[in-house]
């Protein structure tokens, strides 16, 4: 068994086993377990209190679990059954924080080699390898200019450059993009999924926004009450939420209870519907079935009568919210606008409907 247990940790780069933490009477994580391979990136997903942060924080060793076990490259950093934390400093990962935590005294150039000038690199090493990290994040003109000069996209570029000038062998992020505004956002998720894909970096990714995640993560780990809820690729995630919490969480999915009797699929507080025969969902029984917004289609021609109560202008459409005649709320979207009151007809696709 300890033979098999020794393969398991040295053929992973990164991995917890069994990983909880508590603050007073309070467990925030509780018994967490994973696993991350080199240059691969992991996003941690939840909602606020949901112990991503902490879980982010143990690996960066600036927290020491209660219980269970960390180990990156083969090293062991982190095992309660042994007494055993290895400190921040000797760990050789870096951290981006939201609020950038830039020196206000130096120089952009000199905030992104601070780093090295710690680890003793010196001479024409700094220059090449601070001129290549301003190169990656766009930021190669501003070298002279000082963090009070900058917008914050641009200081949360330096920020990350900074990161990676080191070469880090796990890079983390803790809700970098929380402090930008929505233009910004948008812009830096693209610039990091690609710095971190190109440059080839391991790393643990911590947000709140469901976008970030799928965006820039190789996998996305659910978080709910200090555990995992569900881990899995983007779009795996999307498609085949594992629960309900997940579909809510992941696209404000609507969730709704069913019950299938002579191939007719009786939606809860919407109505029935013909059971294609090729579905590969039950063909009996009752449960909870996920409907995308994408999959309740919203119009005037056909479909289940119903008001719309909500109205959201997206651009190239809108999202409606609509009370049926027995109470229940549905999400979906429409190519026509609706204001609320207007009467209007949900259309259900079944290609896009997900059963728990």
């Amino acid at each position: 068994m300890a033979v098999v247990a020794m393969v398991f940790w040295m053929s992973v780069f990164l991995a917890c086993e069994g990983v909880s933490k508590h603050f007073g009477d309070q467990r925030v994580l509780d018994d967490v377990s994973f696993e991350l391979r080199r240059g691969e990136c992991l996003a941690l997903l939840g909602a606020s209190g949901c112990g991503k942060s902490t879980l982010l924080n143990i690996l960066a060793g600036l927290l020491e679990p209660d219980a269970g076990r960390v180990a990156c490259d083969g090293e062991v950093l982190d095992d309660t059954a042994t007494h055993r934390h290895l400190p921040m400093r000797l760990r050789k990962f870096a951290l981006v924080f939201q609020d950038f935590s830039l020196w206000p005294h130096l120089s952009v150039f000199e905030n992104v080699a601070f780093g090295l000038r710690v680890t003793k690199v010196v001479g024409s090493d700094v220059e090449r390898r601070v001129d290549e990290a301003l190169g990656q994040v766009g930021m190669r003109d501003f070298a002279k200019r000082f963090p009070a000069n900058l917008s914050g996209g641009q200081q949360q570029r330096v920020a990350i450059a900074r990161a990676v000038v080191v070469r880090p062998r796990l890079l983390l992020l803790d809700e970098p993009l929380s402090a930008l505004d929505a233009r910004l956002r948008d812009e830096l998720r693209e610039e990091i999924a690609r710095l971190v894909r190109e440059a080839g970096l391991t790393a643990v990714y911590v947000t709140h926004d469901q976008v970030e995640a799928l965006t820039v993560a190789h996998r996305v780990a659910v978080m709910r009450a200090g555990r995992f809820e569900q881990i899995a690729e983007p779009e795996s995630i999307y498609q085949h939420p594992a629960t309900a919490y997940v579909a809510g969480f992941l696209g404000n999915a609507n969730c709704i209870a069913y019950t299938i009797e002579a191939d007719k699929l009786h939606l809860d507080g919407i109505g029935a519907l013909d059971l294609p025969g090729n579905s590969d969902g039950p063909r009996g029984g009752k449960g909870t079935v996920v409907l995308r917004r994408e999959a309740v289609l919203i119009g005037v021609d056909y479909g289940f009568p119903g008001r719309c109560v909500r109205s959201s202008y997206l651009g190239e459409r809108s999202e409606i919210e609509v009370e049926m005649p027995g109470g229940r709320a549905v999400r979906g979207y429409s190519d026509t606008r609706f204001m609320p009151g207007d009467e209007v007809k949900v259309r259900i696709d079944l290609t896009g409907m997900r059963w728990l």
